[in-house]
């Protein structure tokens, strides 16, 4: 799998194997997605990564690269369905928060990777997940607000000085049943 190598302003630079990823350069950028998935009780889903791969033994939503020419919501569908199988008809429900890609640098290891972050929403009427345990250690549902301080104060991969609040109150829209409009396909 090819990715994309992407400069600040997202205009392609050139392309990598995936297995290239830790040697790109400090002013080179990859593209990827997370999303909050959000349980019938108002919980969203966290995520052990394992530890290996990018970002080892961190908590993280769910999470991926945008993989070639595929866009932030095929590549967030896609990861909703390798990472905690689910359906494609039900991730196509998913909703973007953000209308431009946030830059945030992730620490793997002693190497800091930069990515164009597109977030993400899924409400479900579940809980049942079938998680990838290649990727995945564990998982636990926490209460929005709980989960919100856990990124805030940077106990997850996200970089901890970011202000994420304009994020957290979509979030909570999409789940009060305000926030409604569809991704583009």
């Amino acid at each position: 799998m090819l990715y994309n190598v992407y400069d600040k302003d997202g205009k392609i630079i050139r392309k990598i194997d995936k297995k290239q990823e830790l040697s790109i350069n400090e002013n080179e950028w990859l593209k990827g997605v997370t999303c909050f998935v959000i349980n019938e009780k108002g919980e969203v889903l966290i995520e052990k990564r394992v530890n290996k791969g990018l970002t080892p033994g961190k908590l993280d939503l769910c999470s991926g690269h945008v993989d070639g020419d595929e866009t932030q919501t095929q590549a967030m569908i896609r990861e909703l369905g390798e990472e905690l199988g689910i359906s494609i008809e039900e991730a196509m429900n998913v909703i973007k928060l953000t209308k431009t890609e946030l830059p945030f640098e992730f620490k793997s290891g002693e190497k800091m990777l930069r990515f164009l972050i597109t977030v993400y929403c899924l409400k479900r009427k579940s809980s049942d997940v079938i998680i990838q345990k290649e990727e995945i250690d564990k998982i636990v549902w926490l209460p929005l607000e709980e989960t919100f301080e856990l990124i805030r104060s940077g106990r997850t991969k996200f970089p901890k000085n970011y202000d994420y609040e304009e994020i957290f109150e979509k979030v909570r829209n999409v789940y009060n049943n305000k926030e409604t409009r569809k991704v583009e396909r």
